[in-house]
């Protein structure tokens, strides 16, 4: 076992959440360190969407050059259209949204963390692959951290706060023993990255609309893919979420294109012609969060605080504003608050962010159990009335978007992240 290695701030998971955290401690001069047990970063993700108070946070702390590579890399959507049974689609414009990210960026989780992780990187923050917590201990002055290296040596890290944003089955949420309640929902979940024509009548749908489907076979949602090499009216990258009503065939293996493919037709009613998937899975979604996100010196963010539906795409959004609120809050407590006042400002975290996380997780709940897997004589009245008289309402429309872009909280909490970084309003 080797010796004590002093740091301010040990990050646990190399996720959105940790590596945004770990940039804007480098940025703010807090000594922070990353471990994930993992032994590189994942170029796969479910996590998609970015949306307008995500980036207007980041520009907040690191200027609009961070937004602007995401942007560049990403592929900006200002329509959503919602297809309900048989009904005409209704279409949702975030071009009204007040913000000059007037719209939600399409970015796969593995690109939104490569970039963060070059942020991080510009303040001479690195991740310690393959490097995996096992044991805490907390007293009065700080966290004494086990963590085993990639030869299998034990290495003792001394810190002052240690952040969990080790994902849904997080080491450090285990640690301190917090709960994690809530459950799961009914039925499968099946994505693919695949490209796909829409077939006849639908050729100039393209690539400027995230879609959702909603019918008597289930619900299907459709983000497109930037893809330099498509042709406008050619078959269009995309990543496609099928949730059938019925169980799906050998429930428990992996899915295959065939049975991705018909379920697909199924659900969406059209005669869409996929082609070879690049990523083709199943998965179960679950809905949990614990009750305190602070136990001592150690806190939790992102999914090792809180998993929801992806409905809205709101959980990598969350966390990363999670890490840039925690992060503010840890650099007060480091740099500027006096000794009887750090208590006070390492609690407003959780104040801030734990009725966010609350309201994130009644949202996508109401959204998936009404708009995704309602079914009976419930689900087409939801279809046939209910939500066409909410979408189509241009207030309500407008209400929707603006929560689902995250800026109301986002400019909530914008006097949090600019006074850590000692800017004035």
């Amino acid at each position: 076992m080797s010796e004590d290695k002093d740091v301010e701030v040990l990050v646990v998971g190399a996720g959105p959440t940790g590596l945004a955290l770990a940039a804007m401690l480098g940025r703010t001069g807090i000594a922070v360190r990353v471990i994930d047990k993992a032994a590189d970063r994942s170029r796969k993700s479910k996590a998609l969407g970015v949306h307008a108070g995500t980036l207007e946070a980041l520009s907040d702390v690191f200027g609009i050059g961070l937004p602007a590579r995401m942007v560049s890399t990403g592929q900006p959507v200002r329509t959503v259209h919602f297809h309900l049974g048989q009904r005409r689609p209704i279409a949702v414009d975030l071009g009204g949204l007040p913000s000059p990210y007037n719209f939600v960026l399409v970015l796969p989780q593995g690109e939104t963390e490569r970039l963060l992780a070059e942020q991080a990187a510009a303040f001479d923050v690195a991740v310690d692959w393959s490097h995996e917590l096992t044991g805490l201990r907390q007293d009065r002055d700080g966290v004494q951290c086990e963590v085993r290296r990639p030869d299998g040596g034990v290495e003792l890290v001394r810190a002052a706060y240690v952040v969990g944003c080790d994902g849904a089955h997080s080491v450090v949420r285990h640690q301190v023993g917090a709960r994690f309640a809530g459950g799961s929902y009914p039925g499968t979940f099946l994505l693919a990255d695949i490209t796909l024509d829409w077939g006849p009548g639908q050729a100039d749908w393209g690539h400027d609309s995230v879609r959702f489907f909603s019918t008597e076979a289930g619900a299907m949602a459709f983000f497109p893919l930037k893809d330099p090499g498509h042709a406008a009216l050619g078959p269009t990258l995309c990543r496609l979420v099928v949730i059938p009503k019925e169980e799906t065939p050998g429930t428990g293996a992996e899915i295959d294109l065939a049975t991705f493919a018909t379920l697909a037709r199924a659900v969406s009613g059209l005669p869409l012609a996929l082609g070879e998937a690049t990523w083709l899975t199943r998965f179960t979604i679950h809905h949990r969060m614990v009750k305190r996100l602070r136990h001592g010196r150690v806190f939790l963010a992102g999914d090792a605080a809180h998993i929801h539906s992806p409905a809205g795409g709101q959980g990598m959004n969350t966390g990363i504003q999670d890490a840039l609120n925690l992060g503010a809050r840890l650099t007060e407590a480091l740099r500027r608050a006096g000794p009887d006042k750090v208590e006070g400002v390492l609690d407003r975290y959780a104040s801030d962010r734990l009725p966010v996380a609350q309201g994130v997780l009644r949202g996508t709940d109401l959204i998936s159990r009404v708009g995704l897997l309602a079914g009976g004589w419930w689900g087409r009245l939801l279809r046939r009335h209910i939500l066409p008289l909410v979408i189509g309402t241009p207030f309500l429309r407008r209400r929707i978007a603006l929560t689902l872009s995250q800026l109301p909280v986002s400019r909530q909490e914008r006097p949090v992240r600019l006074e850590a970084l000692g800017i004035g309003q």
